[in-house]
């Protein structure tokens, strides 16, 4: 998958003495600038250098190296950085210099998120989204950085799962329809907290409503269409390209179920030999940053649906690009 790389600029009004006091000199400021990488990449649209149009980055300042439970002073809040379109530039408003002795630490977000508390490294809940509004969910941490480190490489990590699937049949001479896929028991809710080492991790996930009417269902623009033979067909191709099936909280899947609702006609026949709703439960771990892909065993009769044990791709580790320095406005 492409990496993302782009570099971002941003001001700050240096106003009265004790803040002077605090920046380098006029002559010897040392802006700070961004760079990021995303590694590896996602129904939700994956983000590429083309379509990625805005991150958010928050910033605090302390004297030592951040730990839990230390107070934070606010250094950059819910700085903005939107792509022009016209120009392909990476814009957005002020500019800020590192500060003459503090240590400085950046955690940023694509989509924007809330980030709650004052002390420590920050945290955010969220919950995931319906399928058609559910997103590529991405995030950096970058602390203890200071004056003469140089530009701030931000390395973007997915933060949920990618859940495709793939489907054949068990008949040779038998065509199977499949008109919907719904996952239920699906845990949706969790709060992630930013780390020293890594991105951060989520704690452990919760259902924002009744577990049992927990679903996400899946309706393809048109039935995906097994035809005889053991071919495969991916989810994913039904609809357009660069996207994935479901994007969900990690979590254990060993309770979580499937629903196929389909049909199987066998070659010859003027009716189908099966027509309706079966149930599959899932196994593995849904690991945050992976894609999951599960393949499907449709039968042609009233006999259960089997799947093959799932197979697990990691996003990609690429290794950061180059620094960027742009231009000062």
């Amino acid at each position: 998958m492409k990496k993302i790389l782009l570099a971002a600029v941003a001001a700050l009004a240096i106003v009265g003495c004790s803040q002077n006091e605090e920046i380098e000199k006029a002559g010897e400021k040392a802006e700070i600038n961004f760079s990021t990488v995303v590694k590896g990449s996602t129904k939700a649209l994956i983000m590429t250098t083309d379509n990625l149009e805005d991150f958010t980055v928050n910033a605090y300042r302390t004297k030592d190296d951040l730990a839990a439970g230390m107070d934070l002073t606010e250094f950059m809040a819910n700085l903005q950085v939107k792509k022009n379109k016209s120009t392909s530039a990476w814009e957005h408003s002020g500019t800020f210099y590192w500060p003459t002795a503090d240590k400085v630490h950046f955690f940023a977000t694509s989509p924007a998120q809330t980030f709650e508390g004052t002390q420590g490294y920050p945290t955010f809940s969220y919950t995931v989204k319906t399928v058609a509004a559910q997103e590529d969910l991405i995030a950096a941490s970058l602390p203890d950085q200071v004056k003469g480190n140089g530009a701030v490489s931000l390395t973007f990590q997915h933060l949920l799962t990618q859940v495709n699937f793939s489907i054949k049949g068990d008949t040779k001479d038998c065509t199977y329809s499949v008109s919907k896929l719904e996952l239920t028991e699906v845990k949706d809710k969790a709060t992630f907290t930013f780390a020293k080492t890594g991105t951060g991790a989520w704690d452990n996930p919760t259902s924002s409503t009744d577990p049992t009417n927990m679903s996400y269902a899946y309706t393809p623009t048109s039935n995906i269409v097994v035809v005889p033979g053991e071919k495969l067909e991916e989810t994913t191709k039904c609809d357009p390209d660069n996207t994935a099936l479901f994007m969900l909280m990690p979590q254990d899947a060993s309770t979580i179920k499937l629903k196929i609702t389909y049909t199987a006609t066998l070659k010859g026949d003027t009716q189908s030999s099966f027509s309706g709703e079966k149930t599959v439960t899932l196994s593995g771990t849904w690991g945050m940053g992976k894609n999951i892909r599960y393949t499907l065993k449709l039968t042609s009769d009233a006999t259960a649906v089997t799947f093959d044990a799932p197979t697990v791709d990691a996003w990609g580790n690429e290794a950061p690009e180059p620094d960027i320095t742009t231009p000062k406005n």
